[in-house]
């Protein structure tokens, strides 16, 4: 699908995951211009969508664990709180546990990869040892994910 979709991807006006598309908008002209765009390529390819499965013109979608509103993406609330509440990690298997969460939002983040740099180089350390770098490494992507 993305092959199909790829022009309004690239644009950065149509997201989609598996067979769940969205078109985030800012504004009903908008949607409605890119919503038509969307409908053309699907014309064009002979695809077809269940009608009880489509959701035109709706103000909040969620999606995994995002929510989709008027051109804005932002987590839900309660993935929040469970992300502030995550506690400091005392093995190996947690942090990686935590990376593999804080991934999905990699996209979000700007300089993910640098700053998770210090927790994926723990995953390789053969005997645990919980330093400063890494407990700041932690906090600071629980925060960039949360606010």
């Amino acid at each position: 699908m993305n092959s199909v979709f790829r022009e309004l991807l690239y644009q950065g006006v149509l997201a989609n995951h598996m067979d769940n598309f969205v078109i985030p908008s800012k504004t009903k002209k908008e949607l409605e211009k890119w919503t038509i765009c969307f409908l053309k390529i699907v014309e064009k390819h002979n695809l077809c969508f269940k009608q009880l499965k489509c959701n035109f013109n709706a103000k909040e979608i969620p999606i995994l664990v995002v929510v989709v509103e008027q051109g804005e993406v932002w987590m839900e609330n309660d993935k929040v709180k469970a992300v502030i509440e995550w506690k400091t990690s005392t093995k190996i298997k947690e942090v990686e546990s935590f990376l593999k969460f804080a991934i999905f939002y990699q996209w979000f983040l700007k300089n993910f990869s640098y700053i998770a740099r210090p927790l994926n180089e723990l995953k390789r350390k053969k005997k645990w040892r919980w330093e400063n770098k890494y407990q700041k490494a932690f906090d600071k992507l629980k925060k960039k994910i949360t606010s």
